[in-house]
Order: C-alpha cells, then sequence, then structure tokens
C-alpha cells in the first residue's frame, strides 16, 4: 500500500485470493474437491490475501527470511506450495496406480474361475 492507498498489484492480489477462497469452497460444497486436498488451497488463499491486504507483513517476512525484493519471496513461497501441491498428487497416483493393479489381477482371477465353473457347468450337461 502506497500512502493509505492500495495499488493495483495488491489489489489484483487480493482479488486472485479470494477467487481461490470462494472457487475451492464451492468445489468442496459441490464435492468435486475432497477436504483433504481442500486444507492447502485454503492456506494458499488465506496466505495470499494475507499478504496481498498488508505490505509491511510481506516486507517484514521477507525481511526474516533473508529476500531484500518482499515480491520474490512471495513467489517463492507459493512456488514451494506448487512444489508440496505436486508431490501429493505424485503419491496420490501411485497409491491408485497400485490400487488399480490390484483390483485388476483380482478381476483376471474372477474371470479365470468364472470361465472354469462355466466348462464343468457345460461338462456336467446341466
Amino acid at each position: 500500500m502506497v500512502g493509505g492507498n492500495i495499488d493495483k498489484i495488491h489489489l489484483l492480489g487480493i482479488a486472485f485470493s479470494l477467487t481461490i477462497l470462494l472457487s475451492v469452497f464451492f468445489l468442496v460444497r459441490e464435492r468435486m474437491l475432497k477436504e483433504k486436498y481442500s486444507l492447502v488451497w485454503l492456506l494458499i488463499g488465506l496466505f495470499t490475501l494475507v499478504m496481498s491486504a498488508f505490505e509491511n507483513l510481506m516486507d517484514s517476512f521477507s525481511e526474516l527470511i533473508g529476500v531484500s525484493y518482499p515480491p520474490s519471496a512471495f513467489f517463492a513461497i507459493l512456488i514451494a506450495c506448487a512444489y508440496l501441491l505436486l508431490l501429493n498428487m505424485s503419491v496420490s497416483i501411485s497409491g491408485l496406480k497400485a490400487h488399480n493393479k490390484a483390483l485388476t489381477q483380482e478381476l483376471g482371477l474372477t474371470k479365470l474361475r468364472l470361465e472354469e465353473l462355466e466348462k464343468k457347468i457345460e461338462k456336467a450337461g446341466l
């Protein structure tokens, strides 16, 4: 904020964070996003909102972590959050892949058993 006025970049940040928060809320409400994934998105939205609304807080935070240009610290944190989301999705996908493999093998065994039973019924003449 410059001289008590909110400049355009802060307004854009506030609008962006409110968009994230509202989108996550409606996606969870419509059961299109699970709660465990929404928590990370809500934290990102809240962080973006707070940092966009209070410029002095971002200055203090970037000073604390040793970055001289506050927007660089902000984007570095958002990139770190994106990497954490990607890691989380990779873990989920790996688990689903293993689960799909087990289900496919079970389905194959079930089909084999069904075919064997059908052959026994045909031989018995029933």
